[in-house]
């Protein structure tokens, strides 16, 4: 009987990825798919279907990326994740999470995902996030972006290090510029940031530009993406 052997990675350097996606939601699947093929790094994308199909799918094909979306209808994405990572210990588990899955991103994480990136973010984050994991260097115009999209990529192996990094960062906040980053979770704008702290719209325009350095980002949603991260908020907080 012949046996079916596994796809050989494809080399990273090459700049070109067999990419792997599974979700149930059909618009998410063509929107990711369109997505990716326009970006040059792209060679082969797969549509996975769900349950133990998709394992055995992602250990014969080896993709480098595997892409998940969190929100899958009777789907344990956890346990998934679980299984993706034993089947394809070399591939790069990328999660798509909502502003509501906390609970489903960290346990997505503890059981193996590399990265989240999240659906209201821009077509340039899941670029720069694919970038980091796969070990691709940013071009010159993407720079900062590929270097704020880092902070989405859990990096299993500087756990302390990572721990006083985040302590130091938000330590370094004042009360004011903490005010101001809960403000902005809870979906205020300039104006109303300033009509609720009352304070003047430039300074809470400066304000932004204190945080935006002291958190290493360089937009409002990233700094979204990092204060969740580091504990500072909770997305769907009144």
């Amino acid at each position: 009987m012949n046996t079916v052997k596994p796809l050989p990675i494809q080399e990273s350097n090459a700049r070109f990825l067999r990419i792997a996606l599974i979700s149930s939601n059909v618009a998410i699947r063509m929107g990711l798919r369109m997505i990716l093929k326009s970006h040059s790094f792209a060679s082969e994308v797969d549509d996975l279907p769900l349950g133990g199909t998709a394992v055995e799918i992602v250990a014969r094909k080896r993709p480098q990326v595997i892409i998940v979306d969190l929100e899958l209808a009777d789907a344990d994405t956890s346990e998934l994740v679980r299984k993706l990572r034993a089947a394809a210990a070399d591939s790069n588990i990328l999660v798509l999470s909502g502003l509501g899955d906390a609970k489903l991103t960290r346990d997505a994480i503890a059981a193996g995902a590399d990265g989240v990136v999240l659906t209201i973010q821009p077509p340039a984050v899941l670029f720069a996030a694919i970038d980091s994991l796969c070990g691709f260097a940013p071009s010159p115009m993407d720079d900062r972006p590929a270097q704020s999209a880092v902070g989405l990529i859990h990096d299993r192996s500087s756990g302390k290090s990572n721990a006083r990094t985040q302590t130091e960062l938000i330590g370094s906040l004042t009360s004011r510029e903490l005010e101001i980053v809960h403000s902005l979770a809870k979906g205020l704008k300039n104006k109303q940031i300033a009509e609720r702290l009352c304070i003047k719209e430039a300074t809470v325009r400066r304000h932004f530009t204190e945080i935006f350095s002291k958190m290493q980002v360089t937009s409002r949603q990233q700094l979204l993406i990092a204060a969740h991260r580091k504990g500072l908020i909770e997305f769907g907080a009144v």
